[in-house]
């Protein structure tokens, strides 16, 4: 019961300060908008590659014409414009002047096509659409040749015989949906501030004795503030989520109990840090000085301030890159193979730490 009560206290002692309110709730919010909204052309993961333009001389191919005609017409509602060149000269002078980006020659012994390598994007398109052509009707011709009734000149197209299924999700995160989840990581991460001041700041503020003084366990007071702690530094992480999530829409997938648990897990690590680094450090501002900078180095260099490339090596040295990278593959790939092994690791790691502090607590006379 002692315990709880400690618990509730601290909840109450976190939510009266009005500097850890503004700091764990409004830097957050406001950095996110501010990067979400001012680098948002940054997260367009599409090209607009814009109409193709082809020019083809048909030199009386025989039977291929019909075919041919019947793939310009289809090709119309794929942006790709079709257009009769004169003759075979100022065809290709246009593709390698740039003014088409593909030239088509149909003669009696097949198609020829020339594209032009400044634009890559668009003679691929077209290369491929006719790759796609000539290997349809050369399958077309070889059934006629067994059974002629079977493959009509005018034979309709079924995009539904094969279908594509990317092994990596498709969907991408915007701007906004990336920064909410980078900035609620990286807030949680700030919880080792308190931490680092959970029992110093009770030697401090010369209430250390009073407490001791009570009838009520050391084990208790740390377990309580502890709780306390975690309760209420969670609660702001939380605060931070949902308010990007019915304010700024951000997308948060439909595992968010998973998600919970796993920031969950970041703010028991990062208050286990701070609290062990209070005693690991000879001073209040060297503890709290040694956790800010990792706390920034982590930022930094996991991804809260702007992508990282994943494969980078210094990639993996930062807590924040990987619970961002299993949190985006929750969202956006479904992918849940990664939760267990990162609240492990981050239970782990407070776990070493919180054996540093249990240590120190129960080697001292006081707090």
């Amino acid at each position: 019961m002692n315990i709880f009560r400690i618990a509730a206290k601290e909840i109450k002692s976190d939510f009266r300060d009005v500097r850890t309110l503004f700091f764990m709730l409004l830097f957050p919010i406001v950095l996110m908008f501010i990067l979400g909204t001012a680098l948002s052309n940054a997260f367009h993961w599409t090209i607009s590659v814009g109409d193709v333009h082809v020019l083809y001389n048909d030199q009386q191919a025989g039977t291929l014409s019909p075919y041919i005609q019947t793939m310009i017409q289809a090709a119309k509602k794929a942006h790709i414009d079709f257009q009769e060149a004169s003759d075979h000269i100022k065809g290709i002078k246009a593709v390698q002047e740039g003014k088409a980006d593909g030239y088509m020659e149909i003669g009696p012994h097949g198609v020829e096509l020339y594209t032009n390598e400044r634009n890559k994007i668009k003679g691929s398109i077209v290369e491929g659409m006719m790759a796609a052509f000539v290997g349809r009707y050369q399958l077309a011709m070889a059934v006629s040749e067994v059974n002629p009734g079977f493959v009509p000149s005018n034979q309709r197209m079924h995009d539904e015989y094969i279908q594509e299924r990317s092994l990596h999700s498709k969907r991408k995160p915007g701007a906004m949906d990336y920064y909410a989840v980078a900035m609620t990581t990286m807030i949680a991460l700030y919880s080792a501030l308190p931490g680092s001041a959970l029992l110093r700041g009770e030697r401090t503020r010369k209430t250390a004795d009073r407490l001791l003084a009570a009838p009520v366990r050391k084990s208790e007071i740390f377990i309580g503030k502890l709780v306390g702690n975690v309760a209420a530094n969670f609660l702001c992480v939380a605060v931070v989520m949902l308010f990007s999530q019915w304010v700024f829409h951000a997308d948060w997938g439909h595992h968010v109990s998973l998600v919970w648990l796993l920031l969950l897990t970041e703010v028991v690590l990062a208050i286990s840090f701070g609290l062990g680094m209070s005693y690991m450090a000879k001073t209040e501002g060297a503890a709290r000085t040694i956790a800010m900078v990792i706390i920034q180095l982590s930022s930094f260099f996991g991804g809260a301030y702007f992508p990282i490339d994943e494969t980078a090596w210094y990639a993996h040295l930062s807590p924040l890159s990987r619970m961002n990278d299993t949190i985006f593959k929750i969202v956006y790939a479904n992918d849940l193979s990664r939760v267990v092994p990162t609240m492990l690791l981050n239970i782990g790691i407070a776990a070493l730490f919180l054996v540093v502090a249990v240590v120190s607590v129960a080697r001292r006379e006081g707090l």
